[in-house]
């Protein structure tokens, strides 16, 4: 059993001081975010959400109250994962729901948590670099003790500073256009397009420019450097 911890905080210098704090998704365990086009969490088959503003739990972009009050700022949600059992557990201030199972029906591996945010929001998570302050009653294991992160990884940079040290990047020019870091050797069929890698190609669905089926993927040689 893994555990999570959020202690929720929200800056009160926002531009607008009337708006509802939090109004938002939270505790994602998900296999797949696809936020660019319009998929937050608990919007798929792949996610189940706590939203602690409007008191309601995620699935398939379907809603269900649950029974904590609104949270506020400085509030710990927890979460608890057990992937023999197959549920999930929230937890708001210590305070437990009933178990959800829904999202194991499509997925039994492969997870991770993430948040969503409003603007002038913020939290910060414990996967057991520190004591809990809730902690479960049953025995469980952390995050911490099946993964690390090096330092620099643990920093997420406003988006000002991520721009600017995109603009410092050299690409070159027959790189793939979605991890830029492997060459762009791969033509999707039927539509021809040819500008991903192998890697990525495996990995979509979908072509990203023209968002025809793909059928097959074909490596082209002659540009294997």
């Amino acid at each position: 059993m893994w555990m999570s911890i959020v202690p929720l905080k929200e800056n009160t210098q926002a531009s607008n001081p009337r708006a509802p704090a939090y109004r938002e998704f939270w505790e994602l365990i998900s296999k797949s975010i696809y936020n660019t086009e319009g998929y937050g969490i608990g919007d798929d088959e792949y996610s189940c959400a706590y939203d602690g503003c409007r008191q309601l739990i995620w699935y398939n972009a379907k809603s269900k109250a649950h029974q904590h009050p609104c949270w506020k700022e400085g509030d710990t949600v927890g979460f608890l994962l057990d992937l023999h059992k197959k549920l999930m557990i929230f937890s708001l201030n210590g305070n437990q729901l009933p178990p959800e199972k829904q999202v194991f029906s499509s997925a039994t591996s492969g997870f991770f948590a993430a948040a969503s945010f409003m603007s002038y929001q913020q939290c910060e998570f414990n996967f057991g670099a520190k004591s809990f302050k809730y902690p479960p009653t049953s025995k469980f294991s952390t995050f911490n003790e099946y993964a690390v992160l090096a330092p620099e990884e643990k920093v997420i940079l406003p988006r000002h500073r991520r721009l600017a040290l995109l603009k410092q990047v050299s690409i070159r020019e027959n790189c793939c256009t979605l991890c830029c870091d492997e060459v762009a050797d791969t033509e999707l069929k039927p539509c021809g397009h040819s500008d991903l890698c192998m890697e990525c190609a495996l990995q979509l669905e979908t072509c990203p420019l023209c968002r025809q089926e793909i059928k097959t993927r074909v490596r082209q040689i002659a540009h294997i450097s």
